[in-house]
């Protein structure tokens, strides 16, 4: 349904209406949370609406869309409502759609707009789509409302100041964060985790001498920092594993990370591709060799990306390739996945600690 654009003291009026008009038709009323999205009003904030409508598709709930105009001048507050489809079938489940937009400094409005139009007793879950260091003055007051904060660090370009900022977030607040390219990238932390699950296997983990990860360069209106989730891969290995980053070299062509394990030196290498059939950042394959010579290899199948290929051999034999598979990779799966954990992750947690002291990751981009 289109957008009604009405004064912030009729939305709950028009939503009655709405509901009033739909009556005796096959739409049934459901919420299951309260989602509040906070963008700036750009290109990447129809990107971030497409997510909104794939999570309520999933779960069912109020949707309270902000969109802060940088570029206008003057204050202006404007509200709108309606209703967007959460499933179809005999019985349609429906959900509230609220859109406040706003410039300058009427900012200081949008908190007591927002407030009589939280469902009581329901979890509101903030979806935090900038940059924490942009001092919006909205921050403090959603992050008051909030059980769950997500960010998205593809906002960001400063890693370690990003780092920082989450987890003076975490110390003076009781609510719990996560971000979308830690969810993005779980399939591979779950294929690691399950092949280096016994002893011996994590003891050649411990082992490895030089992994390369390529990943998918290939950038959008909406997603320019793709080499993030190539970095938490590295960056999660590293702070689960103990080693001590010692410098970073930054080349057009590769990032290459050189760690320290038990004195003995460890190279990381960032390698881009582009594939415009994959999303952005898209992590591609991962290929670890140990001090022993052992070779373990992880491969998408470019025409089925959903699909990894595993190789492990070493200097006297090689295994039969395995198969493993991902969940498909559908728009707004890392917002799902956030929103159905629990919590907030300790190894998200390590991976804060081990960027929070390094400058050098700002040069990620």
């Amino acid at each position: 349904m289109p957008i009604d654009i009405i004064p912030p003291s009729e939305i709950q009026a028009e939503l009655t209406r709405i509901w009033d008009s739909l009556e005796g038709t096959n739409k049934m009323r459901a919420s299951l949370f309260n989602l509040v999205f906070y963008t700036k009003k750009k290109a990447r904030a129809e990107y971030i609406k497409t997510i909104s409508q794939k999570v309520i598709e999933k779960f069912p709930s109020r949707v309270i869309f902000i969109t802060n105009d940088t570029e206008k001048e003057e204050d202006s507050l404007e509200t709108g409502v309606s209703v967007l489809a959460a499933s179809s079938g005999e019985c349609d489940i429906v959900c509230d759609y609220i859109e406040i937009g706003y410039s300058g400094g009427s900012s200081e409005r949008v908190p007591f707009v927002i407030l009589p139009h939280i469902l009581p007793d329901l979890p509101i879950y903030v979806i935090w789509a900038e940059d924490p260091a942009d001092n919006s003055p909205l921050f403090e007051p959603l992050k008051k409302l909030s059980d769950r904060f997500i960010f998205d660090s593809e906002a960001v370009s400063d890693l370690a100041a990003f780092a920082q900022h989450l987890l003076a977030f975490k110390e003076n607040s009781p609510c719990n964060i996560a971000d979308l390219n830690w969810g993005r990238m779980e399939s591979w932390r779950n294929l690691l985790t399950s092949t280096f699950y016994t002893k011996e296997r994590l003891a050649r983990l411990r082992n490895t001498k030089n992994i390369q990860i390529l990943y998918n360069a290939e950038e959008t209106d909406f997603y320019c920092h793709t080499r993030v989730q190539a970095i938490y891969l590295q960056g999660w290995l590293c702070a689960q594993l103990g080693w001590t980053f010692k410098s970073l070299k930054n080349e057009k062509e590769k990032l290459t990370f050189f760690y320290e394990r038990d004195e003995q030196e460890v190279v990381i290498t960032l390698y881009p591709e582009w594939h415009e059939t994959l999303k952005s950042g898209t992590i591609i394959s991962v290929d670890l060799e140990t001090e022993d010579q052992e070779h373990f290899s992880f491969g998408r199948d470019l025409s089925n990306p959903h699909i990894v290929s595993m190789r492990f051999s070493t200097l006297e034999k090689c295994d039969m390739p395995l198969k493993y598979v991902f969940s498909k990779d559908d728009s707004g799966g890392s917002l799902v996945k956030e929103i159905c954990h629990k919590g907030t992750s300790s190894h998200y947690i390590n991976l804060l600690n081990f960027f929070k002291d390094k400058p050098e990751f700002s040069l990620c981009e």
